[in-house]
């Protein structure tokens, strides 16, 4: 990834990745917070499924002084939180508590008409109506089990969270598989792409200059400056240049992680008989330059003056014999 075409391209995923974890934790919300706990809040608000079959009827068969209302089956109802304090229930509020039996919840929505409170008990025994009949109900509520007050219905979404959360294996293997999805393959191209960039060319083409950065092509040109004043000759190898003394090889110049490098064609054996790495000159920032020039012309002077002398004279007599023959 050294230039920015290259850089976005495995950049855009990365922010897709993170667009589609909030996409993720969006779908967790709306179908399966409280499907695990059923009175989660976000900001004040909670929601729930409602499948009962309500009727639909005319306003005129409403009392005056009265509410009822239809709610579509497979809706998602928002809530807002039950502030018994600052909030209470007040007569025609649509609002929902739930029941727990055998560890199974089940949430009821009513219409509200009063609330009573025995002094002696301090139980408080809750009237209500159903939401789309006026026969009352008597019932009490434990602590802390109202949900909260009806603020919208939505339709359909009630549905899709039935079908993703009709058990708890296929709530987490829903869950797990849309995250997956969503998440997954943004990261698979990102991975592709950033393996796509670091391969290399199949052609001799030599060092991708396009592919440097501003540090990095100084570098570049400066050691190529610095082995053609010596004589050499710089040819375009696969995603490197090869720098030749005459017909011999004598080191390679190409760009691996984001650093240059000038490989001399030499084995340095140490002591132990393992491979001397001396001959791989790094150069990570142009402050290292002037001292890899150095390292690069003792090398030179060191093991290849000999080889450089032999070229030279071979190229003299090539050039006498072409004369001659001219």
């Amino acid at each position: 990834m050294r230039n920015l075409y290259e850089q976005k391209k495995v950049v855009i995923p990365i922010i897709w990745t993170f667009v589609m974890a909030l996409i993720a934790g969006l779908i967790f919300i709306v179908f399966y917070l409280n499907y695990f706990i059923i009175d989660a809040s976000i900001f004040g608000f909670k929601a729930y499924d409602f499948h009962d079959v309500t009727r639909t009827f005319e306003y005129d068969e409403i009392d005056e002084g009265e509410f009822m209302t239809h709610i579509p089956a497979g809706s998602k109802i928002l809530v807002k939180n039950y502030d018994g304090e600052n909030d209470p229930l007040v007569k025609n509020d649509l609002f929902a508590y739930y029941v727990t039996e055998n560890t199974v919840n089940t949430i009821i929505t009513q219409v509200f008409i009063d609330k009573v409170v025995d002094e002696e008990t301090g139980i408080a025994t809750y009237y209500s109506h159903n939401v789309d009949d006026m026969e009352i109900n008597e019932y009490t509520i434990d602590s802390g089990k109202i949900l909260g007050k009806h603020v919208t219905s939505i339709k359909v979404l009630g549905t899709i969270s039935k079908y993703l959360t009709s058990s708890t294996i296929v709530a987490i293997a829903s869950f797990a598989g849309i995250s997956i999805f969503l998440i997954g393959i943004p990261i698979l191209i990102a991975i592709l792409q950033a393996r796509r960039n670091k391969l290399g060319s199949p052609f001799p083409e030599g060092v991708n200059v396009e592919r440097l950065s501003t540090e990095n092509l100084y570098i570049y040109e400066s050691l190529a400056a610095f082995i053609r004043s010596s004589g050499m000759k710089l040819k375009p190898g696969f995603d490197c240049d090869l720098a030749y003394i005459g017909r011999y090889l004598f080191g390679i110049l190409h760009c691996t992680n984001g650093h240059m490098y000038f490989n001399i064609n030499k084995n340095f054996q140490r002591y132990d008989n393992r491979v001397d790495r001396s001959g791989y000159i790094c150069i990570p920032h142009a402050a290292n330059l002037e001292k890899a020039k150095q390292r690069i012309n003792s090398m030179y002077r060191a093991y290849f003056l000999d080889i450089a002398h032999n070229e030279r004279n071979r190229a003299m007599q090539a050039q006498s014999k072409a004369r001659r023959r001219g």
